[in-house]
């Protein structure tokens, strides 16, 4: 198309929009909108933009042989062309630019695993990797995790021990909230429950990486954590510590369900407890937040376990119906 006639078709197209056509020219428009846009709006995404220039022009050029070649029908006849000529870049430009149902990327489902209180179980993944789930955890696993060049679970809340199936080709990886964990072949145990604000690695095989993933940016907080590293990430403080630790220990929940309290206030204590025994906790008075407690209760009846407590904190505790209320002291 000449540049003078681009020109005037885009002369016409603005004076239809500031309303400075004629009646029976704006008519004209308006009623070629709505049949032709119909027509063509359904099925956009199936046919390519030149043959939807061809069709409309064909289209036009058959609805201006039946007005007379008078002044007035010619300008209606280019003024419908000049919105021809707008429909079709706009057309071409969606067509070219959105994504259709034959292009567009799968969506990831996820199948979810989970414990409720006082419940600790083992699952087997696809590639032979075994995830010990302690009480109140959910992970979900990615429903390409067998055949994609990644091996990708999420572990949305909890505690979960990793055995995993070495694959050097591979990579495994856990995400939990903001942090991702990756290993080749290993095993760690790792805890994130809500109470304790902060995110535990614990590494009792072989070696795992833990960055931290804010804002779309990976920060790496330790590049090679090995055999009996402990790494803490504090959420209230942002620091991130690593220690020496038998991990051993720290695990024995998987097998015997030893209850291990590392630094926990009294409310951390009670969570726990309602946790792995399926009852309602309450503190009463208003407990030192400062005041923390390191100790190992075995896993036995529930009585057993609160007269521990008592003889290694200090504290005492009444139980009625269920509900068992924690004191700071006796």
């Amino acid at each position: 198309m000449k540049a003078k006639e681009k020109q005037f078709l885009t002369e016409k197209f603005n004076d239809y929009q500031n309303g400075q056509l004629s009646d029976p020219e704006k008519k004209i428009i308006d009623e070629w909108f709505d049949s032709r846009m119909e027509d063509t709006a359904s099925d956009h995404n199936n046919l390519k933009a030149a043959k939807i220039g061809e069709d409309l022009f064909a289209n036009i050029k058959q609805s201006i042989r039946y007005y007379p070649t008078k002044k007035a029908s010619y300008n209606n006849g280019w003024v419908k062309i000049a919105c021809t000529f707008l429909i079709l870049s706009g057309l071409s430009f969606f067509i070219l630019t959105s994504p259709t149902e034959n292009t567009a990327k799968p969506q990831v489902a996820w199948q979810s695993y989970s414990t409720s209180k006082g419940e600790v179980k083992k699952i087997i993944l696809p590639d032979g990797t075994a995830i010990w789930m302690n009480a109140g955890t959910q992970i979900r696993l990615a429903s390409d995790f067998g055949t994609s060049n990644s091996r990708k679970l999420q572990l949305d809340y909890g505690e979960a021990f990793f055995q995993v199936k070495r694959d050097t080709l591979r990579p495994f990886s856990i995400t939990t909230q903001d942090f991702v964990t990756t290993v080749l072949g290993t095993s760690f145990n790792i805890k994130s429950y809500p109470e304790l604000k902060s995110y535990k690695v614990a590494v009792a095989t072989g070696k795992v990486k833990v960055d931290y993933h804010k804002n779309g940016k990976l920060t790496a907080l330790s590049s090679g954590l090995v055999k009996d590293q402990v790494l803490t990430y504090n959420h209230d403080t942002h620091k991130t510590s690593v220690v020496h630790q038998d991990v051993a220990h720290l695990s024995q929940w998987k097998s015997n369900r030893t209850l291990y309290f590392e630094n926990l206030t009294l409310a951390q204590i009670g969570a726990e407890l309602s946790r792995q025994y399926a009852i309602e906790v309450k503190i009463s008075g208003t407990p030192d937040v400062k005041q923390t407690y390191t100790l190992q209760l075995q896993h036995q009846d529930f009585q057993t376990v609160l007269r521990r407590l008592v003889l290694k904190t200090g504290i005492s505790y009444r139980l009625n119906n269920k509900v068992l209320t924690l004191n700071p002291g006796i």
